[in-house]
């Protein structure tokens, strides 16, 4: 299940969606369908991001990271194991 993508007589390409058996993009060019899936894979990462930061909002970051969450002084100290630069500006509190 997904889209197809589909060459057209006129050499342009489409996109046949087997969700809905329907042609959802036409007439487009190589570099309009590379952007309709660029665009695609942005959305379905923005609605990730909202779903995490409202987890974490919430208070409920093992909502978000299940048994991987973790506070800001972990995040500190592992940043600085792994010789990261933001415990540098955090180490005062």
């Amino acid at each position: 299940m997904g889209n197809q993508i589909i060459r057209q007589p006129s050499g342009k390409y489409a996109i046949f969606s087997t969700y809905t058996d329907t042609i959802i993009v036409w007439h487009a060019t190589e570099d309009e369908i590379v952007e309709y899936y660029a665009e695609e894979a942005a959305e379905r990462a923005r609605e990730t991001a909202r779903r995490l930061i409202g987890h974490v909002a919430a208070g409920e970051p093992r909502k978000a990271y299940h048994q991987f969450a973790m506070t800001w002084e972990e995040a500190l100290a592992e940043d600085r194991k792994h010789h990261g630069d933001a415990w540098k500006e955090f180490r005062d509190g």
